[in-house]
């Protein structure tokens, strides 16, 4: 393929499937293209913290969002920075 930004998505499904899907969610009005992304946005999160409350085996709102960032954000942020982040999180 060529260099896509499609191509290098860690997902199971196709290249070519996800762009036909992108083009179907760029073809919509803007308001509804806003409300499936914020659908897709909250199933994504949703997702992932269900999964991480079985990882962890905790329902802990603070350690599930370190959790969260740690697994999300894992190549965002510096050593330091997720620190800061885990620290600010156990403060509040």
């Amino acid at each position: 393929m060529n260099n896509d930004a499609y191509d290098h998505l860690p997902v199971d499904t196709p290249a070519h499937i996800v762009r036909m899907q992108a083009e179907i969610i760029k073809s919509l009005p803007l308001i509804e293209r806003r409300n499936v992304m914020s659908c897709l946005s909250d199933f994504s999160y949703q997702q992932t913290m269900n999964l991480l409350k079985k990882k962890l085996q905790s329902t802990d709102e603070k350690l599930l969002k370190i959790a969260f960032i740690e697994t999300v954000y894992k190549d965002d942020f510096s050593a330091e920075e997720h620190k800061r982040i885990k620290e600010f999180f156990m403060k509040s």
